[in-house]
Formats: structure tokens, sequence, C-alpha cells
């Protein structure tokens, strides 16, 4: 997310207003309540917006693309847990489920998820996609989930499915799919919260993110007229 701080005009410089915690990480993960508040304004909020939604549902190649990575390879998906960082409308999220994925979490962040349980619900895949509104941050998996779906960690993970913090080892997601990127690639400024979902959810190696890769192509230009 941004760095810039943002004041009130009877509270310039409250440095909790700043859009990172304390700790320069992005507030949806370590941030005070101001923190999540500024950076929901200056961010998260336009995405709760349909009208923002149909613009990317609407950019055809992408989403060409994104279909045959997902329909196109149900063999991938078949019987997996796929996590959907940033689910918005919800349409990775029942791709996924149509080819063949056990279990779907949809994760997101605004009202947005709302539209989504809706358009999940209407193509009759609410008994495999599960929406969770919530920072991908703050995401806890359904207890019952895990027998219910038999979740399972890697045999090279910890038997007792504890993590060296006493928490529970999460760590049983199959594949992340996420439409994260923006303009000029990192415009949308979700790949921190990105990779903290695959150190926090995925299978530690045999997990797969698609997308796993991106090429950033620079040249310098001139305009003599400037």
């Amino acid at each position: 997310m941004s760095s810039s701080t943002t004041t009130t005009k009877n509270d310039e410089g409250d440095a909790t207003f700043a859009n990172a915690s304390a700790t320069k990480n992005i507030p949806t993960f370590d941030g005070d309540e101001k923190a999540k508040a500024t950076d929901f304004a200056n961010y998260f909020s336009a995405y709760s917006q349909l009208y923002h939604q149909k613009q990317m549902l609407t950019d055809h190649n992408r989403m060409a693309a994104y279909h045959a990575a997902i329909v196109g390879n149900s063999q991938v998906f078949k019987d997996k847990v796929v996590m959907d960082v940033g689910t918005g409308s919800g349409i990775l999220a029942c791709w996924a489920a149509q080819a063949g994925a056990k279990r779907v979490y949809a994760v997101e962040y605004t009202d947005m998820a709302h539209h989504a349980r809706n358009v999940v619900r209407a193509n009759g895949l609410d008994h495999i996609v599960t929406v969770i509104q919530g920072a991908v941050e703050e995401v806890v998996l359904p207890e019952e989930d895990w027998e219910r779906f038999g979740l399972t960690l890697q045999e090279e993970q910890n038997e007792q499915q504890l993590l060296p913090d006493g928490t529970k080892d999460q760590r049983v997601v199959d594949i992340i799919i996420s439409e994260w990127m923006g303009y000029f690639l990192l415009r949308e400024s979700m790949l921190d919260s990105l990779v903290r979902a695959r150190d926090t959810f995925l299978k530690p190696t045999s997990g797969l993110m698609m997308p796993s890769h991106a090429t950033m192509m620079i040249a310098p230009i001139v305009d003599e007229e400037e």
C-alpha cells in the first residue's frame, strides 16, 4: 500500500493515519484501526463498487486468460483445496469449483463479498465455495472444514499441526489463485497480501500459485518538446 500520510484538518501530523503500520507493514497485517480505516478509504473502498468490478470483468483478454488457466487445467484443480485472494465478484472461485476443486475459499475484504455470495449461490456452487469477508492476513480457516473436506498437511509438516508460535498450521491449500495485478503490474498493491497468504495457507512444497511469475519490461523515453 502507499506509504504516504493522511491527516485531518484538526489533527495534522497524526502518525496513526499513516497508510502503514508501526512496523512498516501493510495496515491489514498489523496496523491499528485508524491505519486500517485509512487503507480502506484510499484503496479497498473502490473495489466494493459494482462498476469497478464490471471494468475488470469486461477486460476480455484478461478474463479469457484466467478461464483458460483454470478451467483448461481441470486435472490440476480436481479434488484440490483452492484459495482465491481478493475474489471480488467471485468469478475465479466459481471457475475453480467448476474445474473440480473440492473446496474453495474466496477471500474478499470489502462488501463485494455479499455480491460474491450471490454469484456463488446462483451458480449452484455454495456447497464448494465459501466466501470469507475479511483481510487475508486475519483469516482463519473454518475448524469444521478439517474433517468435512479432509484438509491435510503435507507429510513433512509438523504432525502436531502446530507452528513454532503455538498456532495451528493452516498450510493446507493446494492452489492460490488471485487477480492481483494492476497498472504497471504493482498498481493494485496486493502483492504483500498475496505473499502473506502464500506463507500462511499454501502447502510449502507442493502448493501452486496461479499466476506464479510476472515480467516487467521497461524502456526509457524522451519527449523533446517537454
